[in-house]
């Protein structure tokens, strides 16, 4: 278990009810996440881990169960409480990016400064220091359809990056995107986690991914099947490789 975790979740349960029938997302999850740790979620369609992470960043309520950010119940905070936490702690990147198509990079990445309540010219300082970090100084006033699909991505990375976040979220961040160019994203949020102590947590297939991860969790039917660290899941690489040679 990390000496020091950030986010906690203590038995969490996620049920659908569509008339008849009840469906449990979510069986009952106990995990703890260290602060400054990067940690992937892995899992086939419908094994829960799309619902899970939207409990770790506070996006969809579970049925039972607690997240806990540095010891305090996420959702036994108010609604403003909730809202600061989500603006100020929690940086999320998205598979689809998510970006608003009527702004230019620059102003996609200061809208959380905006809703932070960062005066205008603050922002568009630290817009432009954040993006040239991420390799698009050069494309501040480019609008996302003007952009490729990794520089799409880089934008998103930057706005998540826009409040200083104690944890990014990354939901399939390399899942639209080319080898090379998913490799650069990886690389990108490795070194954010590793140089700025960023917690990160991915929902990810891929396994350049896993290979960055300190711990990989595996998700099957709702429930946490297994936690593999880093040194774990080179060993079992290695057996596979060799088996099948």
């Amino acid at each position: 278990m990390p000496a020091d975790p950030i986010i906690v979740t203590e038995n969490v349960k996620k049920r659908y009810v569509t008339g008849d029938e009840v469906l449990w997302a979510l069986k009952g999850i106990d995990l703890e996440v260290g602060r400054g740790e990067f940690l992937s979620i892995m899992g086939p369609s419908g094994s829960g881990k799309s619902t899970f992470f939207n409990q770790l960043g506070a996006l969809d309520v579970p049925t039972e169960g607690r997240v806990l950010f540095e010891g305090q119940s996420v959702f036994d905070m108010t609604e403003s409480q909730q809202a600061w936490f989500r603006c100020n702690r929690i940086g999320y990147i998205f598979q689809t990016f998510n970006l608003i198509q009527v702004m230019s990079a620059l102003q996609n990445v200061t809208l959380p400064m905006v809703f932070q309540g960062t005066k205008p010219a603050e922002a568009e300082k630290r817009g432009k220091a954040i993006l040239e970090r991420v390799g698009l100084g050069h494309r501040l006033n480019n609008k996302p359809f003007e952009l490729s699909g990794g520089q799409q991505q880089r934008v998103a990375v930057a706005r998540a990056l826009a409040n200083t976040p104690t944890i990014i979220l990354a939901d399939e961040p390399t899942g639209n995107l080319d080898t090379k160019t998913g490799s650069e994203i990886i690389d990108l949020l490795k070194e954010l986690n590793t140089n700025d102590g960023v917690t990160v947590i991915c929902s990810t297939h891929d396994p350049k991914m896993l290979r960055s991860s300190d711990r990989i969790c595996w998700m099957l039917d709702g429930r946490l099947d297994k936690v593999s660290t880093q040194a774990e899941f080179s060993l079992n690489e290695m057996k596979q490789d060799k088996e099948g040679r």
